[in-house]
């Protein structure tokens, strides 16, 4: 059996014995390798697409040989446990549009860490914020993944960042690319736009149809504008 062979069966083997989801600490507590160790043994093993890492700084990575395909919320969840989904991924699955980002988006603690993770948008809140959405946010089991806002407190967040001028990442479907009847029969949407402070009439058509406007012309401003690279517009 050739040395290459010898290094594959051993990464196997020794994959195999992981979960789906693990660490970097996990190998030098499992194995008894030093972080250095371990470090090469994941490079070697990303090279040979045995695993593949969640990004940035995050020390989380995702056992290839045991799931093929990989949860990125689950991983999320290991990586920064009190994150949780919101925005448009929240509203495709419930229905209300059938857009879809080029990443998944997650909401998570301005004070918590911070990574630049592969396919994963990351957008902080306040503990505030974290406070006032709780009753709004459907928990799961960290084997499903991330907790979610609901649709309505989905839609609203979405709502009320289009309107804060402050906001310079803020985002809004087109008038065409939601579906407000469901929002507005929703029992949960009118406790939703009073948390946010947020008038109905903001859900109805021509006040979503308004708001929209509005926030696209302020978003042309800031293009044209170059001093929103220095200040939030």
């Amino acid at each position: 059996m050739s040395e290459q062979a010898k290094i594959y069966t051993s990464a196997q083997v020794r994959l195999m014995g992981l979960p789906v989801i693990f660490t970097g600490s996990d190998l030098t507590v499992r194995f008894g390798w030093t972080s250095v160790a371990a470090s090469q043994y994941l490079s070697q093993w990303r090279k040979r697409q045995l695993v593949q890492s969640l990004g940035g700084l995050s020390d989380v990575h995702f056992n290839l040989l045991r799931c093929s395909q990989p949860s990125l919320d689950a991983g999320l969840r290991r990586a920064i446990p009190r994150a949780i989904k919101g925005g448009v991924d929240v509203l495709r699955e419930a229905g209300w549009t059938t857009q879809i980002l080029r990443h998944l988006e997650a909401i998570v603690p301005v004070d918590g860490p911070l990574y630049s993770l592969n396919d994963i948008k990351l957008q902080t809140r306040t503990t505030r914020w974290f406070s006032m959405t709780e009753p709004g946010t459907i928990p799961v089991s960290a084997e499903e993944g991330l907790s979610r806002l609901h649709p309505a407190w989905a839609l609203a967040d979405m709502i009320h960042r289009a309107r804060d001028g402050r906001v310079n990442d803020a985002w809004l479907l087109d008038p065409d690319d939601i579906d407000l009847d469901a929002a507005r029969s929703d029992k949960r949407m009118g406790k939703a736009l009073e948390a946010f402070k947020l008038s109905p009439d903001l859900i109805s058509d021509d006040g979503y149809a308004r708001l929209y406007d509005d926030w696209r012309a302020r978003a042309y401003e800031c293009e044209d504008d170059h001093s929103y690279l220095d200040a939030p517009c």
